[in-house]
């Protein structure tokens, strides 16, 4: 509806403009016509003046008045112009017809006197001068401001004594002023303007405003199609997708963009309800065994060895504290832009290293330790660092090996052990979430399935990647974390324009 008004405001306003101008060019179209006939009358005038030699003198009507024969001449040749006036040198009026007389020279001949010159001029009369020119077409005007075609030529004194009726008038240049007949093109300026402005300006106004409304109706089918479909998605149909339309334009290019949204948005869903469902199923099994073992306690108090049920719950609880860590880390799915750093990675996995040294891990023999500086925070990367030992510490037999060398501007960092290893089927299943390859193993003794998972969303999200790979020794397992080098430090002065996000991918996983 707005389009459609708007179409129609727009072509009455644009089409009323060109009534006005079609009106004008019409007007001036038949000026030329009435300035050609002016000049026709004009030198019909000065030939009446000048009586040809075969013409007989004297008056034609036995009696009349000289003037009267002069008129006889300019019927016979043709002459249809009444509003004319011959002026002398002096500035008086040697004859005129419907002008009215006025003692003020209003009708000055040419400054320059040239044979057969013609000028269109235009002349405010005073207000005791009229002049009439009605015509079949029209009405006498009452423009106080006339159109004249002003023409000079030289008549003979005995010419124009016979004209005006004196005797004293020398041979002089006579200056010849016909009214220019505006009626005509006044009458076919109207016309058009009436045609146009009461047929082609509401039949054309109706005619754009019904097409805006098609072509907009038309235009819009599509978004209302889309609409529908969102509305039908939004009450829980996440598997549709928006209909794209057919044809290649900004509605189509917004469809597949919405189809893309929501493939995304049903990924996120998906892993989300996935989530939910694991850290339950997870969270489940430590619960009961605190459960149980409170209970069994509380029934049997004189028999319980409260000691070693404070260590199980002890343990338990932890083991519940670090599933909620990795949940909450996991569940952020970005950190924040202010946070990413550079972090000197070379001097944080020396301090996890010496850690677990002091705690009695004697296993990890360090092949490689090169200086890398890699974007991101110590919390993040110390988990990369912990969850990777603590999966290599898990499954290693006699020895755990760490590397950390730069290529390719990149940092490398390499844990392998001597364990029974990842097929290779399942190098991408363990780098999903609550994914554990031994399935016989005691909950209690591994895992919690979102080590690797975290270890793959943080690298990624820091520009980096985590891999399983066939390892170099031929046996055990071998996983390779790449972290692109810092090459600079920022400037204080500057904003930090690095922006790193931890996203965990759909399909994530831990061994």
């Amino acid at each position: 509806m707005r389009a459609a008004l708007g179409a129609a405001a727009s072509s009455v306003i644009a089409l009323s403009l060109a009534t006005v101008w079609v009106g004008d060019a019409a007007y001036r179209q038949w000026m030329p016509n009435a300035e050609a006939k002016a000049l026709r009358e004009a030198t019909l005038l000065d030939d009446a003046v000048r009586p040809r030699e075969d013409r007989p003198a004297g008056p034609k009507y036995p009696g009349a008045p000289p003037w009267n024969d002069w008129i006889g001449r300019l019927i016979e040749g043709g002459y249809q112009q009444s509003a004319y006036a011959l002026v002398l040198e002096d500035g008086s009026w040697a004859v005129h017809d419907r002008i009215g007389e006025s003692e003020v020279g209003f009708l000055p001949p040419l400054a320059v006197h040239v044979h057969g010159y013609a000028e269109v001029v235009r002349i405010h009369l005073p207000p005791d001068v009229g002049y009439d020119i009605s015509t079949p077409v029209g009405p006498n005007p009452t423009d106080r401001t006339a159109t004249f075609l002003r023409r000079t030529e030289p008549q003979r004194g005995q010419d124009l004594n016979a004209l005006t009726g004196r005797t004293d008038l020398a041979d002089q240049w006579v200056t010849t002023y016909i009214i220019v007949n505006p009626i005509e093109a006044k009458a076919a300026r109207a016309r058009v303007r009436q045609i146009l402005g009461w047929y082609v300006v509401p039949a054309g106004s109706l005619f754009v405003a019904l097409v805006a409304w098609a072509v907009t109706g038309l235009a819009l089918r599509p978004v209302e199609a889309i609409r529908r479909r969102m509305a039908r998605i939004g009450a829980g149909a996440f598997h549709e997708r928006v209909p794209v339309p057919a044809t290649r334009d900004e509605i189509a290019e917004l469809a597949v963009t919405t189809n893309r949204t929501l493939d995304r948005l049903e990924r996120s869903l998906v892993e989300q309800r996935r989530l939910v469902t694991d850290a339950a199923h997870e969270l489940r099994t430590p619960v009961a065994v605190l459960r149980s073992t409170l209970e069994v306690a509380l029934a049997h108090p004189d028999r319980a060895d409260w000691r070693a049920v404070v260590e199980r719950t002890l343990a338990d609880t932890a083991r519940l504290h670090r599933l909620t860590d990795d949940l909450l880390l996991l569940s952020r799915g970005e950190e924040r832009p202010g946070q990413a750093g550079a972090v000197e990675w070379d001097g944080l996995l020396s301090e996890q290293l010496a850690e677990r040294a002091f705690g009695g891990e004697r296993r990890i023999r360090v092949a490689e330790l090169r200086p890398a500086t890699v974007p991101g925070t110590e919390q993040l990367l110390g988990r990369v660092v912990d969850n990777l030992l603590d999966n290599a510490c898990r499954h290693a037999g006699a020895q755990v090996t760490v590397s950390l060398r730069t290529a390719g501007g990149q940092a490398v960092l390499t844990v392998a052990d001597d364990g029974p290893g990842i097929p290779a089927a399942d190098r991408e299943r363990v780098f999903e979430r609550f994914v554990r390859l031994d399935e016989a193993r005691s909950r209690t003794d591994g895992g919690t399935g979102l080590g690797l998972s975290l270890v793959r969303g943080i690298a990624e999200g820091l520009g980096g990647s985590a891999q399983a790979v066939e390892p170099s020794a031929g046996t055990g397992a071998e996983l390779v974390v790449r972290l692109p080098l810092v090459a600079s430090e920022p400037d204080p002065g500057q904003p930090d324009d690095h922006r790193y996000t931890v996203t965990p991918p759909p399909a994530a996983t831990s061994r």
